[in-house]
């Protein structure tokens, strides 16, 4: 009996044992696939990080070769304008290390890259057969290899693009008449240095110059005083004390150069600020004339220009892409065109003659205006009536002086081998088929008898404002209808802006240009009062037009290379680490 008992004991310790064995195999089994489970879920995590950091080692090294490519002694400008393939290591490690302005992308990464270049022989063939110079002809395939690595993973993920390096051609508009100078609001050559200068004892209304937009281009460079109210706003946070230096001027409010919406370059000479600066207060005297300091922080020195660089040609050059030329010296029956203009005030006060010149003349006339309810009663203008305006379309070459003023529509060149008088505002208007218009007034000196360097005779462009009796219905002509005339275009004057008035409101008179102002004598107390020169870019327009404006028909190559993704990703996949 006992025997059978201690059978049936020996039996459930067994199964016992067994059930835990089993429960034991089956936790094991849950804890190593779940282990498992994590393993595979970081790895996914750490692959996924991997390949997102892979993919930022391309854009970043994109960014670098883009930003340094056509850097003369860069290691892959010299590997794509000198050999046929090779690769270089890209430094990477601003995104895994990061610097003192930027952070690294992830902590406890690392990213590395290889660029390839590979030069494509048939495509090289093909520029060179399409006239384009052999030692410059480059066209191949570029291959970014980028590896990125995260924590545990022990395989770095590789990402390649493939690329495409060719030549690009020079610019159209280096090699085409049109806007002069199109990058700059104001560009001049030669310059007085006293054109900024504000007088001592000029306490109405100092002369000021205002340029806002494009780049200011001063070969000679000039010194330019502040006054108190420019230092105080536009220039506050170019100055140590603007509140204690003090400027220059007995009112403060106007005069010298407001430059501080514009970029300002210089070749010669540096264009620096006038003021009196705080010394502080333990230092004697308190303020001392400074004029060592650059105008601001956007004041650089460049390159010379070269009259190509900003579309600017000699005279023959325009005479021979002219569609129209108007050159009495040449063809004596133009001299038709050439006629005398005199305007009087009203009661026949005063009188103003413009004496042999072409006359541009864009007003309309008053009577012409239909009478709507809105001015049944009141004053109708000249300027009322548009439908007189000068049309200039394509390029317009003429030998003499000419007269300009009014409405203008189309798009092109007014080419002018003499001087140009203006006698008021110059205004676009949409031409007639609605489109924008645009005129580009290029003033160039007659070399064939004025061959003076220091005064010239002619290119210039001189305000000459006058009043007009038969100006409006009444016969009354306001007495500041001329004296802030806007001007809408382009302006190079190869002799230099000028006002020419004997009136005693001769210091009222201002102007306001929409477009750039481009002049190779630049004498600043010649000119009207105030000047405020808002940049547009005419260029743009008028390379709308369909009138070739191309100098010659050569291409110009330039030694410059871009960048053109063939396709967006080629591959990606977990490689060994070998970078």
């Amino acid at each position: 009996m006992r025997n059978k008992k201690n059978r049936k004991s020996g039996i459930a310790l067994f199964f016992t044992i067994c059930t835990i064995a089993v429960i034991s195999i089956i936790a094991y089994g849950m804890i190593y696939f779940m282990r498992g489970e994590v393993y595979l879920s970081e790895n996914y995590v750490d692959a996924t990080v991997s390949l997102l950091l892979a993919e930022a080692g391309v854009e970043e090294t994109l960014f670098t070769v883009k930003s340094q490519m056509n850097t003369p002694g860069n290691p892959f400008y010299d590997l794509i304008t000198n050999k046929d393939e090779g690769s270089i290591d890209v430094d990477l490690s601003r995104l895994s290390e990061g610097n003192s302005s930027v952070a690294p992308l992830v902590q406890g990464g690392s990213a590395k890259a290889r660029l390839t270049w590979q030069l494509d022989r048939k495509a090289f063939e093909d520029l060179v057969a399409k006239g384009v110079p052999r030692e410059i002809a480059r066209q191949g395939f570029i291959t970014v290899n980028s590896l990125g690595a995260f924590q545990r993973t022990r395989k770095q993920v590789e990402v390649k693009k493939t690329l495409k390096a060719m030549l690009i051609k020079g610019p159209l508009n280096t090699n085409a008449v049109g806007m002069v100078a199109p990058g700059h609001g104001l560009y001049m050559n030669k310059s007085r240095h006293d054109s900024f200068k504000i007088e001592t004892f000029d306490f109405w209304d100092p002369w000021g110059f205002i340029v806002k937009g494009g780049k200011v281009y001063m070969k000679e460079g000039v010194k330019v005083d502040l006054p108190k109210w420019l230092m105080l706003t536009k220039m506050r946070n170019e100055l140590d004390h603007p509140w204690l230096d003090i400027g220059i001027g007995w009112t403060g409010w106007n005069g010298g150069g407001d430059f501080s919406e514009t970029q300002l370059e210089f070749s010669d000479d540096p264009i620096t600020r006038q003021y009196y600066k705080w010394q502080g207060l333990f230092s004697w005297p308190w303020w001392e004339k400074t004029s060592g300091e650059l105008y601001h922080s956007q004041t650089r020195r460049v390159e010379e220009y070269d009259n190509k660089q900003i579309n600017l040609y000699p005279a023959e050059v325009y005479r021979r892409l002219a569609n129209r030329v108007i050159d009495p010296q040449e063809q004596a029956s133009h001299g038709k065109y050439f006629t005398d203009i005199n305007f009087k005030e009203a009661f026949g006060r005063n009188e103003v003659n413009y004496r042999n010149v072409i006359p541009l003349y864009g007003w309309g006339d008053w009577r012409d205006v239909s009478n709507k309810y809105s001015r049944y009663f009141g004053n109708p203008t000249k300027a009322h009536d548009t439908s007189r305006a000068v049309e200039i379309n394509g390029l317009t070459y003429i030998k003499g002086d000419v007269f300009l003023e009014g409405w203008v529509k189309g798009k092109g060149l007014l080419v002018v081998e003499g001087n140009i008088y203006v006698g008021g505002d110059v205004l676009t208007m949409p031409d007639d088929s609605g489109l924008d218009s645009c005129v580009g007034v290029i003033a160039l000196r007659d070399k064939s008898w004025d061959n003076s360097t220091e005064h010239p005779k002619t290119g210039k462009i001189i305000y000459k404002p006058h009043h007009d009796s038969d100006w409006s219905k009444f016969g009354i002509t306001h007495p500041f209808r001329n004296l802030s005339p806007r001007l809408e275009g382009s302006f190079h004057a190869e002799g230099g802006l000028e006002l020419d008035t004997d009136s005693s409101m001769r210091k009222l008179t201002n102007m306001d240009i929409v477009g750039n102002l481009s002049v190779d004598q630049f004498d600043r107390r010649k000119m009207p009062n105030d000047i405020r020169v808002t940049y547009y870019n005419w260029q743009e327009v008028l390379e709308r037009s369909s009138y070739d404006y191309t100098v010659d028909k050569k291409v110009d190559y330039t030694n410059l290379y871009e960048l053109a993704i063939q396709k967006e990703l080629l591959s990606w996949r977990e490689v060994e680490a070998t970078l």
